[in-house]
């Protein structure tokens, strides 16, 4: 089984479909973490909150990244999945935010705007009044992710050492 994403790569191609029990391991993880919210794919966009919050994307790159960024030294993420936990507090809510990180076509603005126009996969758990560093808290917390890069998605924070992370077994 799987969902169709109809999401386009950043060559155009149409994206890979993200097999179901992908996302069920992610389910199953996050919910371990004691993280539970609603699922949102690019093609259901739409139907997606716009209230205030939390969420996590998660995105797969088929191939490895070479990642440039202020204050950072250039660093390679190599293939895989990773997670990115963001915060959705303006207008539009969590919705106007996934919109922009599933969209292919964009000027960089944020760090993860450099890894959603190359990922493959992408899907987003959304998480009314969700609160971002709680949320890496948990996953870190887990024995299912860690830092992927150290400064990438929390130049405005200091409370986490990192809001990108990698996924075990995955």
């Amino acid at each position: 089984n799987t969902t169709d994403l109809n999401h386009q790569t950043s060559s155009g191609e149409a994206a890979k479909l993200i097999p179901i029990n992908t996302l069920e391991r992610l389910d199953i993880d996050f919910e371990n973490a004691g993280i539970g919210g609603i699922w949102v794919v690019p093609d259901e966009i739409d139907s997606a909150t716009a209230s205030p919050g939390a969420y996590v994307v998660c995105l797969r790159l088929a191939l490895g990244v070479t990642v440039s960024l202020p204050r950072l030294s250039e660093s390679r993420l190599p293939s895989g999945w990773y997670v990115y936990v963001g915060s959705a507090r303006g207008n539009g809510g969590i919705r106007s935010r996934l919109k922009r990180h599933f969209k292919q076509e964009k000027a960089p603005h944020w760090h993860i705007d450099r890894l959603t126009v190359r990922a493959h996969q992408m899907a987003a758990l959304a998480l009314v009044d969700g609160d971002e560093c709680s949320l890496v808290g948990k996953l870190l917390g887990s024995s299912q992710f860690q830092v992927a890069l150290a400064g990438f998605g929390n130049s405005d924070c200091r409370r986490c050492e990192s809001h990108l992370l990698t996924c075990a077994g995955l």
